[in-house]
């Protein structure tokens, strides 16, 4: 019988840092790493989403999990993101990954499977023979329900290494309650795009929370929470909402204001974004500069939040 995998409190997705030409900037990479884990975080999932992972070539995606490894070390958990929608090219990346010693990896459901049962179940099955540690299923939907529970039950009775649940669906709350129910408790379940939503995911029995660069209030939100101060942990995550409601509004919206947020942190050298990507203009600018200056005054206020969860 599982056990629930132990990956508790804030697992941000790794942005992507750019040089001005266009390459993997390292040293970005290793500043914004080095921040995450001073702030608490509890690992990293790179390349996906917000990395801009369908930009990324095979060759940028080994090299970028290789630097990753080699600055993290075991300090956290590293989850490799392995999702692509052909299932032989996704086993070979999780394959390649689990060569390099990852923890776990992700792998997202293709679009067109997410309705589809035997098409997601042998989807799946073919990723999972990659033999890595963990599996993390990315539920990921922009606009409904995800995965049907009976196709998420059959992958969690079927393949073993199928541990965590990266559940990004709308709504995703009540699904979250049910999965739990539906696995005893032994299904890890984190909230990623549903962040706004982060104190009912909590209070639901969420084990962890993808964030994406900014990770300070959230792992203070985690520890009150987790302490037994509900109402200290809401108030603090009150005070970041304004950001998120920006910056969820639409993932291209949301890369361009984290990448912008890293360069005024002085964690990334540019806010370069590769194409083809939403424009981000000087209303959102405008906007985005206001709110990185609001949570940067909170996160100042809160201090680092390292050590144990």
């Amino acid at each position: 019988m599982k056990e629930l995998y132990p990956l508790t409190g804030v697992v941000p997705i790794v942005n992507t840092p750019f040089t001005d030409d266009d390459r993997l900037d390292v040293e970005s990479l290793e500043r914004l790493l080095e921040e995450g884990i001073a702030d608490g975080v509890r690992g990293f999932i790179v390349p996906a989403v917000a990395s801009e992972v369908a930009k990324l070539t095979p060759d940028e995606r080994h090299i970028y999990v290789r630097e990753v490894l080699r600055i993290v070390g075991r300090r956290v958990t590293v989850v490799a993101g392995a999702s692509d929608p052909d299932a032989r090219r996704a086993r070979a990346l999780a394959e390649d990954a689990v060569a390099l010693g990852v923890d776990g990896v992700l792998c997202a459901v293709p679009v067109p499977l997410i309705e589809d049962h035997d098409g997601a179940v042998d989807y799946f099955r073919e990723v999972a023979r990659a033999g890595m540690p963990m599996l993390m299923v990315q539920d990921l939907h922009w606009g409904g329900y995800g995965m049907a529970r009976r196709t998420l039950m059959q992958l969690w009775d079927e393949l073993e290494s199928f541990r965590c649940l990266k559940l990004e669906t709308v709504p995703s709350g009540a699904k979250t309650s049910e999965l739990i129910e539906a696995t005893e408790g032994r299904l890890t379940i984190g909230c990623g795009w549903s962040l706004p939503q982060f104190i009912e995911a909590l209070d639901r029995g969420t084990h962890f929370t993808t964030t994406t660069a900014i990770n300070r209030p959230f792992v203070h939100v985690f520890r009150l929470y987790q302490a037994g101060r509900r109402d200290e942990a809401r108030e603090l995550f009150h005070r970041v909402v304004p950001f998120l409601a920006f910056a969820h509004q639409y993932i291209d919206i949301s890369v361009h204001f984290y990448k912008r947020y890293c360069v005024r942190r002085g964690l990334f050298a540019t806010a370069r974004v590769r194409e083809p990507i939403m424009p981000f203009d000087a209303h959102h600018a405008r906007v985005a500069d206001e709110l990185i200056e609001l949570i940067c005054e909170i996160e100042d206020e809160l201090g680092p939040a390292a050590g144990d969860s």
